[in-house]
């Protein structure tokens, strides 16, 4: 471990799924406990103490058959979600503002921050969005890859973004103080946020195309722009975002697409979102699991990244933004 101290807020993974027997990865059989160091599995307690994660964004997300029943299975997710917190396991809190992770920080504890990857888990209205914010979500990623009633997601068919419902979503979302996700937004959508947004809008998982040409990844217009709205990227470790051919992954290719981000936005708009547990673990990796954040930091120190530079990158662009947008 380096001598120099630091902190991880990592903006996205897909954990949350193996607290109800779910995985994105379907050769796993979930049975995991959150609270053991797993074999399988990238994310769990004592992994994130390991890697000094003080906060980590864990995303309600939900597969295609859960969707006729998409605002009820979310709000079964988070259920699942409370019942590891009554766990009362020590060191181990819930988030809901930048002054909660200020405090994890500050006992080197570990904190959860709750995010929607689609918004389809809100229905077809904005009448959930107030109950959603009461249990803990201060995240919303717009869509995932497919359309739902607030714009077209990456890969739906057509050339449309937001729908008049999304715009409409944005907007009250800025107004509670919650953060809006681009990731998995369609360009055009992409662009109707960056207009419409008066405060810092994120993508919480996702590279640079210009080193890797993947639509998931952000052109330099795109890093510009959520940096010009005081916004930041977090770099996403999925092998075939990070390199062409996935199995030349590595941390060496992942910080070429911070050293561009950095290039691009400024050191301000490069963060972290490792999407742990969304991905099929292959041999090629950024890293392992979440108890390795401390390669990245040594990474970035032997890069030429200051002590206080690789901080921002690893957590403190992140608690910046939790601090002017969730208060």
């Amino acid at each position: 471990m380096p001598e120099e101290d630091f902190y991880v807020i990592d903006a996205h993974c897909d954990t949350l799924m193996s607290f109800m027997g779910r995985s994105i990865n379907k050769d796993e059989k979930v049975d995991r406990d959150f609270f053991t160091d797993n074999s399988d599995g990238q994310i769990d307690l004592p992994k994130l103490f390991r890697g000094q994660v003080a906060c980590q964004v864990m995303a309600i997300f939900l597969e295609d058959e859960q969707l006729p029943r998409a605002t009820e299975e979310a709000m079964a997710m988070i259920d699942a979600f409370d019942r590891v917190l009554k766990h009362g396991a020590v060191g181990f809190s819930q988030a809901k503002s930048g002054a909660d992770v200020h405090r994890a920080i500050a006992k080197k504890s570990v904190s959860a921050l709750l995010s929607i990857e689609g918004a389809e888990a809100l229905g077809n209205s904005l009448d959930s969005l107030d109950e959603f914010y009461r249990r803990g979500v201060r995240v919303i990623g717009l869509t995932w890859n497919r359309r739902n009633a607030f714009g077209r997601g990456l890969k739906a068919e057509g050339n449309d973004g937001l729908s008049p419902l999304g715009k409409e979503l944005v907007e009250k979302m800025q107004g509670i103080r919650m953060l809006v996700d681009v990731a998995h937004l369609s360009e055009e959508g992409f662009w109707e946020v960056a207009e419409i947004a008066k405060a810092p809008f994120i993508a919480s998982h996702a590279n640079a195309r210009a080193v890797t040409d993947h639509p998931r990844n952000l052109s330099d217009r795109q890093i510009r722009a959520i940096a010009d709205h005081g916004g930041a990227i977090g770099c996403v470790f999925v092998p075939y975002f990070v390199t062409a051919d996935r199995n030349d992954c590595s941390l060496d290719a992942l910080l070429l697409h911070v050293d561009h981000i950095v290039e691009v936005g400024g050191i301000e708009s490069c963060a972290m979102g490792s999407d742990f547990d969304g991905f099929k673990p292959i041999e090629a990796h950024v890293i392992e699991n979440a108890g390795q954040f401390h390669l990245i930091y040594e990474a970035l120190r032997e890069r030429g990244y200051s002590h206080t530079e690789a901080q921002k990158i690893l957590g403190a662009n992140w608690l910046r933004i939790f601090d002017e947008v969730l208060g």
